[in-house]
């Protein structure tokens, strides 16, 4: 019968205790990894973030099409709810204006931050 190697085992504490953390609160955190949609956004505005790319609501509706399904409208409500909560920002795209960059707030960039830190070390 085959058992988790201790790697596994330690990653499977940490995700569990990392769970129940993230449900307490207000944080960027929670309001992303309520659903696979929000997770995909949040990353997606994350991981253009760290590229220096620009994104808007077209990159990504084009992206978690991919992996999921989600109407423009209810994508629109969800960034729009983020920004409300301040852990998004929109500005006006200089190439286009009728487009929004979408970037997160500093909120959101460090609660990342420290979120990727304790889940890197999930021992400490």
């Amino acid at each position: 019968m085959l058992d988790l190697n201790e790697h596994a085992k330690s990653i499977c504490g940490a995700l569990l205790t990392d769970l129940k953390n993230v449900s307490q609160g207000d944080s960027s955190i929670k309001f992303f990894r309520k659903d696979l949609t929000r997770m995909l956004i949040w990353l997606y505005v994350i991981d253009a973030f760290a590229k220096k790319k620009s994104i808007n609501i077209e990159d990504i509706a084009r992206e978690i099409s991919l992996s999921t399904r989600i109407s423009k409208p209810s994508l629109r409500l969800i960034l729009k709810n983020a920004k409300l909560k301040g852990f998004l920002k929109f500005t006006h795209s200089i190439t286009d204006t009728r487009s929004w960059i979408i970037e997160p707030e500093e909120i959101s960039i460090s609660e990342f931050n420290s979120w990727t830190q304790y889940i890197k070390t999930p021992n400490k």
